[in-house]
């Protein structure tokens, strides 16, 4: 349920190349991406039974969505789940051009311009846009929040200096950072990132207060048969522990942290 070159859509491109192979049947990935993913959830909600079509949304799509729109054509709790595939970073990530290399120096220079330093996030009600508004209640400060339809579009955004802050993945931001577009300022997370091991908390930074840890998992539609919730649980957690897929994932920002359908 989220576009091409999201954290989620990475992750399930890293994961159908072996689990295909271990099935010998082509696996599709299909980007519904649109409205904070609930267009994807609809479509894989309407899909059917047989196993054919999963998801794979991130915490925010499932937890919650439903306190941020008032209707909803998809009811979370009917999803089946499959697996628990990780948890996600979030950092606090500024242009490089941006006067601020502290979220001290952040806070003060909103401070000193209310309302014209923006903010942007993948959608609203989004954790990025969330986050924001957590910010803004902490510190009085405010700025201006635009929400994009994607992540990917949001990155390209930043990098083209027309969004100054914002909440986003280390991983995402690590080639950019890399390339002196973009600076993580502080992470978001209860733990330091482990792409940007030196880069603060929030705590840290000296600004307790709420800590995320977004996540990403494989549902299905309702009814799914348990056979064959197993099936795709067992062969997932077979994969994902292998050294180099591990690999792969954790090299986005990601912890692997596989578990059962139970679970």
């Amino acid at each position: 349920p989220m576009a091409a070159g999201s954290l989620t859509d990475r992750i399930g491109r890293i994961l159908a190349q072996p689990v295909s192979q271990a099935w010998g049947q082509p696996i599709i990935v299909d980007n519904r991406g649109g409205a904070n993913g609930n267009l994807g959830m609809d479509v894989c909600a309407r899909s059917g039974s047989d196993g054919y079509t999963i998801c794979m949304p991130d915490g925010n799509i499932m937890t919650l969505n439903p306190y941020a729109y008032v209707k909803l054509t998809y009811e979370p709790l009917d999803f089946v789940p499959i697996i628990h595939i990780a948890e996600l970073e979030q950092g606090i990530v500024v242009q490089a051009a941006m006067p601020v290399n502290n979220m001290k120096e952040l806070i003060d220079y909103a401070r000193a311009r209310p309302g014209q330093v923006t903010w942007g996030s993948a959608g609203n009600g989004s954790t990025m846009h969330l986050y924001l508004e957590w910010i803004q209640t902490k510190t009085g400060v405010r700025f201006n929040h635009i929400p994009y339809k994607s992540n990917p579009e949001l990155l390209q955004a930043a990098i083209n200096g027309d969004v100054p802050a914002m909440l986003n993945t280390p991983g995402a931001t690590l080639p950019h950072a890399r390339a002196g577009k973009l600076r993580v300022l502080a992470v978001a997370n209860a733990r330091r990132s482990t792409v940007f091991p030196d880069v603060p908390t929030f705590g840290e930074a000296g600004m307790p207060g709420v800590s995320i840890t977004p996540w990403a998992g494989l549902f299905g539609p309702a009814g799914i048969p348990p056979a064959i919730v197993s099936r795709i649980s067992r062969d997932l957690n077979t994969v994902i522990v292998k050294p180099d897929i591990r690999e792969q994932i954790s090299r986005q920002g990601i912890e692997v942290q596989p578990t059962t359908p139970a679970e």
